[in-house]
Formats: structure tokens, C-alpha cells, sequence
């Protein structure tokens, strides 16, 4: 019995990962960067969380109020920041399944803000008088 590989075309895969991550997340979102299709997911609570806590820290010189050198642990904003962006956009990408993360520069903080619009982290909310 002879067993034949079926291949894909990109589009059937990129279908087969939106639906594949509906069944298990509900919603699902596709987002094109310089002709790349990326699928993602929202960003679960516990998620962000976990992120959040992420910190990156450097050191620092400086001088204390009598003028003595000192040198202390200080969080290195940007690295924590693009570190965060990064663990967000590797954490809800589905599709493609290589690291697209560390082959395009962008992924990280494109996928990074829309995914927490739509998570519900960074966007107002509407609230209304009942």
C-alpha cells in the first residue's frame, strides 16, 4: 500500500490554521506584513500576567548625596519592553509555525499592539449611564 503525501498550497494552510485555531480559541485574527500572512490569537489573562512580570535590569552609575561613587540594578526600560513585545507576539502566533518572530523585525511590535487592542489591555472601553 502506497501512502501519498498531500502538500498544501499556502493559501489551504493558512485556511487550515484559521480554523484549527477557531475550534480551539473562537476567535482568530489575520494580519499581513510585507506580503506575510501571520494568525493569531488574543492574549489569555494569566498570559499577560506572566509577561508583565518579564524585566530585563541593567546596571547603573551614579553618585550618592556625599558624592561617592555607586553603582546599582536598575530596569533596562527598553530592553523590558522589547522583550515583553516579543514574548507576546511568540505566545498567540499560530501561523506560520517557524519563528517568524526573529526573521522579521516588525512581527514583534506589530502583533504585539494589535493583539492587545483586541485582548481588551489597550484599548478604551466604551461605558454608558444604565
Amino acid at each position: 500500500m502506497k501512502t501519498e503525501k498531500i502538500v498544501l498550497t499556502q493559501e489551504e494552510e493558512i485556511q487550515a490554521a484559521i480554523e484549527k485555531g477557531k475550534k480551539k480559541y473562537k476567535h482568530v485574527y489575520k494580519t499581513v506584513i510585507s506580503d506575510e500572512t501571520i494568525i493569531w490569537r488574543k492574549l489569555k489573562r494569566g498570559e499577560y500576567k506572566e509577561i508583565m512580570n518579564m524585566t530585563i535590569y541593567k546596571m547603573a552609575e551614579g553618585v550618592d548625596e556625599q558624592g561617592n561613587p555607586i553603582t546599582e540594578e536598575v530596569i533596562d526600560e527598553d530592553a523590558t519592553y522589547d522583550l515583553r513585545q516579543e514574548e507576546i507576539a511568540k505566545a498567540v502566533i499560530l501561523y506560520p509555525e517557524k519563528n517568524i518572530v526573529e526573521d522579521m523585525a516588525a512581527v514583534a511590535d506589530i502583533i504585539s499592539a494589535e493583539c492587545m487592542i483586541k485582548s481588551g489591555f489597550g484599548e478604551p472601553h466604551k461605558t454608558e449611564k444604565c
